[in-house]
């Protein structure tokens, strides 16, 4: 049994410490890159494609393995911000493109689609960065795993 947790808690690091580089490019991707032309849109959406499927493995194993109640909190918070990230650009575009589908062109008004844009670029980027810093900060002072 211990041999099955270590093999979990090493997973759990690895994907988390793959989530993090993801997160960084894409972050850097949509915050820096673009304000200095550099975007690569190649780079940009493999790193898309890659980060909620990294959340999704990051939530699986922060379930299924034996950790303290606050890793457990951070990892899920990183995972689930990851997927919020994607998910929420991806149904901000799909939303405003329904809404002109059935409201017509002029439905927006020059605006946009807020609410899925906010939590796509503002919420879940700070939720990314406070699960990201909290996980760390756990693993560096070892209090992750549960003690028995």
């Amino acid at each position: 049994m211990d041999n099955k947790k270590n093999k979990i808690y090493i997973s759990t690091l690895v994907i988390f410490w793959i989530t993090v580089a993801f997160s960084i490019s894409v972050l850097l991707n949509i915050f820096l890159m673009n304000s200095l032309d550099l975007f690569n849109r190649a780079f940009f959406f493999t790193s898309a494609f890659a980060l909620p499927l990294l959340g999704i493995a990051i939530v699986i194993f922060a379930i299924k393995g034996r950790y303290t109640k606050i890793s457990r909190a951070f990892f899920i918070l990183t995972g689930a911000s990851a997927i919020g990230m994607v998910v929420g650009s991806v149904l901000h575009n799909l939303v405003y493109a329904l809404f002109i589908l059935l409201f017509g062109e002029n439905f927006w008004a020059g605006g946009d689609e807020p609410v899925f844009f906010i939590l796509a670029v503002i919420v879940c980027p700070i939720a990314l960065l406070a699960g990201i810093i909290g996980s760390i900060v756990l693993i560096a002072r070892k209090k992750v795993i549960k003690e028995q």
